[in-house]
């Protein structure tokens, strides 16, 4: 390897070294701006940020192997030659990674036209859960079961999404409870109208829908008891509180309740 060559990749280097530096600088003054918006430009932000710093590193990573190759002399030529054919490489290429380009031209487009943001919590499909992240070619959820799911990004833009939290977070909690058609109608629903009043994570502030019959079947009625939380992680451990109160009171009450669509035992 010559001196010339040498100092190129010294100077390619630096160069990176200097770009970490610049990047971890603007990250730390970018998280304190963030902090003093709400919550929903901070996730806006976030998701563009993050896509274009790995764009950018792409690019710089790119352009310094074309720098390397082009300042050295035995592999200079080879290097023309591929930037002289770059036409036919560029189809061929774009061919035989056809669903790479399209995954990550889906992934520029998701930051920019923001169908979701990280930390958003979204249904594609048969996946549901919150976005953890947004890569260049695939999107990840992380599932209440703590599971990680990954959407090629052109899925992700292709596919009806239904995102949780992009207007609101305030969630539904909701429990379904089924009792003998025999018990009575106004003190089931005092009862379970007393479990939403306790419910944890409940907004005071916002009257939820309360309780109602929502449907009457062979088996009995099916009472529905329903409050407004902040978010839907709140409201998966709250629906599942009024689901176990709600049992437990009505059975303390000498009520046969189930939750709906169980039998009760």
């Amino acid at each position: 390897m010559s001196d010339s060559t040498r100092y190129q990749l010294g100077g390619l280097l630096a160069l990176l070294v200097v770009i970490w530096i610049v990047d971890a600088v603007v990250a730390r003054m970018g998280n304190r701006v963030l902090v003093r918006l709400p919550a929903a430009d901070q996730a806006v932000l976030a998701t563009r940020y993050r896509l274009l710093r790995r764009i950018t590193a792409a690019v710089i990573v790119f352009i310094g192997v074309l720098v390397v190759l082009l300042s050295n002399d035995h592999t200079s030529r080879a290097a023309q030659a591929v930037l002289a054919s770059s036409a036919v490489l560029g189809l061929a290429v774009g061919f035989a990674a056809r669903s790479v380009l399209a995954n990550f031209v889906a992934g520029v487009m998701i930051a920019v036209n923001q169908p979701v943001r990280l930390g958003d919590r979204v249904s594609v499909g048969d996946a549901d859960g919150v976005v953890e992240d947004i890569g260049l070619t695939y999107t990840r959820l992380r599932t209440p079961e703590n599971r990680r799911v990954l959407i090629p990004n052109e899925e992700l833009a292709n596919s009806r999404v239904t995102n949780h939290t992009l207007i609101d977070p305030v969630s539904l909690a909701q429990a379904k409870i089924l009792v003998p058609v025999t018990a009575d109608p106004s003190r089931v629903k005092e009862i379970l109208a007393e479990q939403a009043i306790l419910a944890p994570g409940r907004l005071e502030q916002r009257p939820g829908p309360g309780v109602v019959v929502t449907d009457v079947t062979v088996d009995g009625a099916v009472y529905s008891v329903s409050v407004w939380v902040g978010d839907p992680g709140t409201a998966a451990v709250t629906s599942a509180w009024l689901r176990e109160r709600a049992l437990a009171r009505l059975n303390d009450e000498g009520v046969l309740a189930s939750v709906a669509g169980e039998v009760a035992g």
